[in-house]
């Protein structure tokens, strides 16, 4: 079933994918089942269409904690930006410590070279009104908020807000807010010690993307890649919904949450030509329906801002005696991801182990997640490298591992199944659109990026 209004020729397909094909009743072990909603290929005839244009706030910290290296990195990454923009494209510049400056108010850029100086004139000082200054963005963008249009913040600090309004909860219910009257907020984490969770937090509840680096360089990569998924965008805000059949238990697979039991997630912004994924645990008791394992649902909304619901698609599987399912075939695809999410969701663990100050319990785990015979090669480089990062430098690493398994949660996938790698390769990856390639660092640039917003010819990439 289909609720709102999507072209036929342009509708999404719901996969639902088994590691198996077949399951034990009353088993000990969980059944797997990786779902998927995959976007049709852009119709030819709107190939060559522009992107929409944009309507940018780039929010600057330059509070004294982002003083040094972290505030010259958002200086040159803001530059970087500007001298990107396409001549239909706005943008403004917020910069914010104890007191909130409009360097520039949204307008197209006209003089790029006087922007580029204003922003350069940036300088370090004072408190941290973090929220002071995304809201003066969000001031900035409202009145001109377009369904043509695209509308972001995007807030470069370290997050270290110690002024105005500092609870993260309440920050993440207005960045929600904003992003649903079609302002969405991206972040980018700058320094050795900026913080994490409101960072992070605050991207997902604005439907934005959550980076971090150390340089300019970093950076460009995080921006080609936000900026070429706006271009590409089919269905934004996509969310997937399980819900177990009778004598089932279904979860999803990736997050251990306080509380509960983790049935619905976030997957973020569906391109053209792309997928979404999650995978599925489901524990099957004595009374389980094998046409009716579970029901799963995907909601999202459109460009245009209308909200269209798929499904319910039923998780059905055949049922088999030991003997039949230990012979069953495993989809290496669905086992490449099925290993990923729970590598993921292993990676929390060890993330709060560190914060604990358990360094060595952490690494003991890591030794057990490398002996996992189910890791892509993927998985296991990262594995390895975050491994090898809590010895050098653990507050790094404890980002690492943040913003590393929200990627393997989150991150858009190809479309085509039999293109799901399983073995990892740099030059493969570098074949592939930007916001499909995957990265063992997350908060280090893959490659050496040209300037003016790392796209040839200082053009910021289109459609």
């Amino acid at each position: 079933m289909v609720v709102g209004m999507i072209p036929p020729m342009s509708q999404p397909k719901i996969e639902i994918l088994p590691l198996k094909k077949g399951f034990l009743r009353a088993a000990s072990e969980a059944t797997h089942v990786l779902v998927r909603i995959v976007a049709p290929s852009q119709p030819a005839d709107t190939v060559a269409t522009p992107r929409a244009p944009l309507d940018l706030a780039l929010v600057i910290d330059r509070s004294g904690s982002m003083s040094g290296h972290p505030l010259e990195a958002a200086r040159e990454s803001a530059i970087r930006i500007v001298n990107g923009l396409r001549p239909d494209d706005r943008v403004s510049v917020v910069a914010f410590d104890s007191h909130i400056e409009v360097v520039q108010p949204l307008t197209t850029v006209t003089d790029r070279a006087e922007l580029v100086r204003r922003i350069e004139g940036i300088d370090a000082r004072g408190s941290t009104d973090l929220f002071g200054g995304w809201e003066e963005a969000v001031k900035q963008l409202a009145p001109f908020t377009r369904k043509d249009r695209i509308a972001r913040v995007i807030l470069l600090s370290d997050g270290q807000a110690n002024q105005g309004l500092v609870d993260e909860q309440e920050i993440f219910a207005r960045v929600t807010k904003a992003a649903g009257a079609g302002i969405t907020t991206s972040t980018v984490g700058l320094g050795h010690g900026f913080n994490e969770s409101l960072m992070t937090g605050m991207a997902t509840a604005g439907e934005g993307v959550a980076n971090f680096g150390q340089t300019a360089d970093d950076l460009d990569e995080a921006f080609e890649e936000q900026f070429a998924i706006l271009s590409n965008t089919f269905l934004r805000q996509v969310k997937v919904t399980v819900q177990g059949g009778s004598d089932v238990q279904a979860r999803l697979v990736g997050e251990i949450l306080e509380e509960g039991v983790a049935r619905s997630r976030k997957l973020g912004t569906l391109p053209w030509n792309a997928s979404l994924v999650a995978v599925v645990e489901l524990r099957i008791g004595a009374g389980a329906k094998a046409d009716a394992l579970a029901a799963v649902n995907f909601e999202a909304l459109t460009k245009e801002g209308e909200t269209v619901k798929f499904g319910p698609e039923l998780i059905a599987l055949p049922e088999t005696d030991l003997a039949a399912f230990s012979v069953l075939a495993v989809d290496p695809s669905v086992a490449a991801a099925v290993g990923e999410a729970i590598v993921s969701e292993k990676i929390e663990f060890i993330e709060a182990l560190a914060r604990q100050g358990k360094l060595a319990e952490a690494k003991k785990e890591f030794e057990e997640l490398l002996k996992r015979s189910d890791l892509s090669d993927w998985a296991k480089q990262k594995v390895e490298y975050l491994k090898q990062l809590l010895d050098e430098d653990a507050i790094m690493a404890m980002k690492e591992m943040r913003y590393g398994r929200s990627r393997m949660l989150r991150q858009t996938k190809v479309a085509m199944m039999r293109d799901f790698d399983t073995q990892f390769c740099v030059a493969s990856e570098d074949a592939k659109p930007i916001y499909l390639q995957k990265k063992i660092v997350a908060g280090a640039a893959r490659k050496p990026k040209p300037p003016q917003g790392g796209t040839k010819g200082g053009q910021a990439p289109q459609a």
